[in-house]
């Protein structure tokens, strides 16, 4: 009888696969790893279709209806595209993505769960972010963090190869007055630690800025 479900549940995936022009997978345990892209995008899904492991091509599950990215794959070796749905959460999103991640036009309030490193770029704008709490701590290309409702810059990339994006934020004036400098005043924003209590303090963030302008004229 255990043959006979097990079968069956391979049925099952293969006509998914099928509808959805899925090709060059395997299925292991349960779980759909494709040797390709897989290809989702504005199919007016509430909820991913199958359990996917290992993706080496692209995912896009962008412009549908999702509250939940339940069955997104393990690993995606390209990019991983999942804005435009109805997300409040990364949860069950890839811990490894090779390229770009994209989840900007959402309802996220938390990036937890995103992967800690990312070769390419990391976009959540447009969202109800209040922190940067969980988001990748290696980014290689660029981060857009824009359009939400942060006060603090804390926990933004230690590292980041790439441009630093947070326009129209409510955060201090005083974080678009440098803007110039944002990249520096992210990566010494630790060691001056310039965040009280989710606030800036005016005085170690004026000390941030002096050293920056010191360096600035060598």
């Amino acid at each position: 009888m255990k043959h006979i479900k097990e079968y069956n549940e391979y049925k099952d995936i293969d006509a998914i696969c099928q509808r959805y022009g899925i090709t060059n997978y395997t299925i292991n345990n349960g779980l759909v790893d494709v040797d390709a892209s897989v290809d989702l995008a504005s199919r007016k899904l509430t909820k991913l279709p199958l359990q996917f492991g290992k993706v080496t091509g692209n995912f896009f599950c962008d412009s549908n209806q999702l509250t939940s990215l339940e069955g997104a794959p393990k690993t995606v070796e390209g990019n991983f595209y999942c804005h435009n749905n109805q997300l409040t959460s990364l949860e069950y999103a890839p811990k490894t993505v090779e390229g770009n991640f994209y989840c900007h036009n959402n309802k996220l309030t938390s990036l937890e769960g995103a992967p800690e490193k990312l070769s390419g770029n990391f976009y959540c704008n447009n969202n109800q972010l209040t922190t940067l709490e969980g988001g990748p701590k290696t980014v290689e290309g660029n981060f857009n963090c824009g359009n939400n409702k942060l006060t603090s810059l804390e926990y933004a990339p230690e590292k980041l190869s790439g441009k630093f994006y947070c326009e129209n934020n409510p955060l201090p004036k005083e974080i678009y007055t440098y803007n110039k400098y944002i990249k520096e005043i992210i990566k010494w924003q630790g060691d001056y630690n310039i965040w009280r209590n989710g606030k800036l303090d005016p005085f170690r963030f004026g000390e941030l800025i002096k050293d920056i302008l010191e360096d600035e004229t060598y």
